[in-house]
């Protein structure tokens, strides 16, 4: 039976599948995870700069954590499902049972909609993912989608070395061979030659066919029927088993960048079917999303979308430094410390806003007998002090922090301003506390008519 959990859950070693608990299997946890975490740069740049995976954090045999990555890690035959914070229905909310993995895809693929920072080249990921049942599911229909568009591109010829014996020379001839072994053995005529040629049947098409050949049984009646495409259109390629490792020895060049995805995902479904993670022949796999990135991704992509020809809508936009200059002994050395805006919006008529998203829990403030108490308590100093620096640093007199709603909550009214009149001689700042509904549940259209009331009342 599935394990359900929220982010940033403590799984004591007791709840773990008796295969997890040994701190042997936990190691062998870790090392599958790290193999994972090298790899996810295929999908997602989570700004992680550490090489050392976040996805699980260990805490000897006494547990696991769970972090703020959500989705699916199946290990020695048993499954454990991570579910967003938010969906949580107060802060307090620790009942698992209601949790449902196909929601989360249903979510999942909403937010990847409009997450701008997450690129997907030739799918329209909403028309190709909305039937999708579970993580392996989705990139399974990711992978073949891939693989499809890049055939149909054009073929991936490579050239490829050979060494045999031939009549006429080609390419590099072997004279040690031909002096040591040819001419003593009365073949005069017979060269031992390395050259190159320009072959369909090479080391990528093996993999992507070896893959897909892989999968094939995991996957939905329409994959199947797309992989039986492409296995038509790989058939002259040869059938031969291949492993992670074989991924790292392929060279692109520019013209056929667009194979890079597929490779590493081809790696990905390698590593994650190799037997040395599988016992007694059950699945493994891993597929996590940082869910910090889905927030920020999905409403500034949601952003773009309602603003547009009104407002150009940009990420991580960085062009400006809160040093315009340092000094050291008189000489001036250039700026420092650029900053970074989760969401930059360059309206045409209301000017700039900067918004900082926070996947943070933040309490309702409509009905609250307290609110200057969650402000005090939830509301980060070092998330507001980056953001007031934000705002003298581009002069602006509003500044945006921008938090999820729980599940099934309705749209709040009002919203707390914090009032900072700090700078001698300046303008008061004003620090804008916003909760956004962020979970998607039967009625869509709802959800999203309340998500742009409220962004409609930022830029009104």
């Amino acid at each position: 039976m599935p394990l359900n959990y929220f982010e940033e859950t403590k799984i004591g070693n007791g709840k773990l599948p008796t295969e997890w608990q040994s701190q042997a299997s936990l190691d062998e946890l870790a090392t599958f995870l790290q193999l994972n975490w090298e790899q996810r740069a295929v999908f997602y740049d989570d700004g992680q700069i550490t090489s050392r995976q976040q996805f699980i954090g260990f805490t000897g045999q006494k547990g696991i954590r769970t972090q703020n990555y959500i989705g699916t890690i199946v290990f020695k035959g048993h499954q454990l499902n991570i579910f967003p914070k938010i969906f949580r229905t107060e802060r307090d909310d620790n009942e698992t049972d209601e949790l449902d993995l196909g929601h989360l895809m249903k979510n999942l693929v909403m937010w990847l909609e409009y997450c701008t920072k997450i690129e997907y080249p030739y799918i329209s990921i909403t028309s190709e993912l909305q039937n999708t049942t579970d993580l392996r599911d989705l990139f399974t229909t990711l992978y073949i989608r891939y693989v499809k568009a890049a055939l149909e591109h054009g073929l991936y010829f490579r050239y490829e070395e050979q060494t045999e014996d031939t009549h006429a020379i080609k390419g590099k001839i072997n004279i040690k061979d031909y002096f040591a072994k040819k001419i003593p053995n009365g073949q005069p005529d017979r060269f031992l030659c390395t050259f190159s040629t320009f072959e369909f049947d090479n080391l990528l098409n093996r993999i992507i066919k070896y893959t897909c050949k892989l999968i094939f049984n995991d996957v939905s009646k329409a994959n199947q029927k797309i992989i039986r495409y492409i296995l038509m259109k790989l058939n002259e390629v040869s059938d031969v088993r291949c492993v992670p490792q074989d991924c790292d020895t392929i060279r692109l060049s520019k013209l056929h960048r667009h194979y890079s995805i597929i490779l590493s995902m081809s790696k990905i479904f390698l590593l994650n079917k190799s037997t040395t993670y599988n016992m007694d022949d059950t699945e493994s796999f891993c597929f996590l999303f940082p869910t910090e990135l889905l927030f920020e991704g999905f409403i500034g992509g949601y952003m773009q979308s309602i603003l547009d020809g009104k407002a150009k809508v940009r990420l991580q936009a960085s062009e400006v430094s809160v040093f315009s200059d340092i000094v050291y002994a008189g000489h001036s050395l250039g700026k420092a410390l650029t900053m970074k805006h989760d969401i930059l919006v360059e309206h045409k008529d209301k000017g700039l806003f900067i918004l900082d998203t926070k996947y943070k829990m933040m309490d309702r403030f409509e009905n609250s007998p307290d609110i200057r108490g969650i402000v005090n308590s939830e509301a980060s100093s070092s998330d507001v002090y980056q953001v007031l620096t934000y705002a003298r640093t581009r002069r602006l007199k509003d500044i945006y922090l921008l938090y999820p709603m729980f599940r099934y909550e309705e749209m709040e009214t009002e919203f707390p301003i914090g009032i900072n009149t700090t700078d001698i001689g300046g303008e008061p700042i004003n620090v804008h506390l916003v909760r956004l509904p962020f979970v998607f549940e039967s009625d869509v259209d709802k959800t999203k008519s309340q998500l742009r009331m409220v962004i409609d009342r930022i830029f009104g």
